[in-house]
């Protein structure tokens, strides 16, 4: 039975839509794919209709990965995902042992990384003392006194030191209000990036993109980075109303001053976009919400929008915009959304 399989081909416009469910995977998609998938979604309308099967496709391995290991060993889907894994070009083959773990396995891979793409982090969610869901903001009173407002999908872990109060944010964006104790300073690590609070209240968010910002609402901060094998260089100070940005390269780049109105308005659940690129509000929207939103070409992403919008329901928010702008979408199951003139 599996070596029939292996020499069943599916349809081409099929093939195609396995291969870019694949591919579309977090934060490896590049802005070309994202330019070549709609392109491609568009150029045919089978091609959607192929896509919405590679979808079912990965219903079934999810629904799979769900059922107990004796449910799913000979079952055609399990089958189908031990063909996945297998190495075609290897000569060795797969004990059966081992492959309905493997095959349960890569279907949970695919739940994590197809259909929540930007909130895939369940690793450091489960090992942090704090995190939140996709759309949750929750505050976070600690011993000490001090709060931590978390941000959509995003976690935290707690150190508590003799000299020292170090918070570690493994991903997203936390508000830190600081309660004052001489003895021990707190500070915050994310990645190479330290932040020593010196007053009150700042703000660090750690994109997608592994860029970091860090922004302070009261009093300054101390940020430095931390290389291997080096000593603590000489730390930046940012004062309120300012805002540092840290590249993945590990680079600090020049302060910038913000206005805090806007850049804390997430704390309120509402997003601020002046006169910005849609894609920018695309890319905001989609950390809170389950899935993908799509702009089916480049001249959509230049698009500039002006607004405040309510974080409650992105899907709303989506709707308005659309509807301003003179959009049309189209719903690829329920969670990702292209949207196209």
């Amino acid at each position: 039975m599996l070596q029939d399989l292996k020499h069943t081909k599916p349809p081409k416009p099929l093939q195609e839509a396995i291969d870019w469910l694949v591919k579309l995977r977090g934060e490896n998609l590049s802005e070309a794919d994202s330019h070549a998938f709609a392109d491609w979604l568009t150029e045919d309308v089978a091609h959607a209709d192929a896509f919405a099967k590679a979808e079912r496709l990965f219903d079934n391995m999810v629904l799979a990965a769900q059922l107990p290991l004796s449910a799913t060993t000979n079952s055609p889907t399990t089958q189908a995902m031990q063909i996945k894994l297998a190495k075609p070009s290897s000569p060795r083959k797969v004990q059966p042992w081992l492959t309905p773990p493997l095959a349960l396995a890569a279907a949970w891979l695919f739940a994590v990384t197809l259909v929540l793409p930007n909130q895939a982090h369940l690793f450091d969610s489960y090992f942090s003392d704090y995190h939140t869901n996709t759309g949750e903001i929750r505050d976070i009173q600690l011993a000490e006194g001090s709060h931590i407002l978390l941000n959509t999908d995003t976690a935290v872990s707690v150190d508590y030191q003799i000299n020292k109060r170090q918070i570690t944010l493994h991903h997203g964006q936390a508000r830190f209000t600081v309660a004052k104790d001489a003895q021990r300073p707190f500070e915050v690590k994310t990645d190479k990036l330290y932040v020593r609070a010196l007053g009150t209240v700042f703000d660090i968010y750690k994109k997608a993109a592994d860029d970091i910002i860090v922004t302070v609402q009261e009093h300054a901060v101390a940020a430095w980075v931390q290389g291997e094998n080096q000593g603590q260089p000489a730390p930046v100070q940012v004062q309120e109303g300012q805002q540092l940005t840290y590249h993945a390269d590990g680079t600090l780049q020049p302060l910038s001053t913000i206005d805090i109105a806007q850049a804390s308005a997430w704390q309120q659940r509402r997003l601020f976009i002046n006169d910005r690129p849609l894609n920018e509000l695309i890319v905001e929207l989609g950390r809170y919400r389950t899935g993908r939103i799509f702009l089916a070409d480049a001249q959509l992403k230049d698009l500039h929008v002006t607004g405040v919008f309510s974080l409650d329901n992105p899907d709303e928010v989506l709707a308005r915009v659309r509807k301003i702008l003179g959009l049309q979408e189209t719903r690829l199951g329920p969670w990702w959304v292209l949207l196209h003139h």
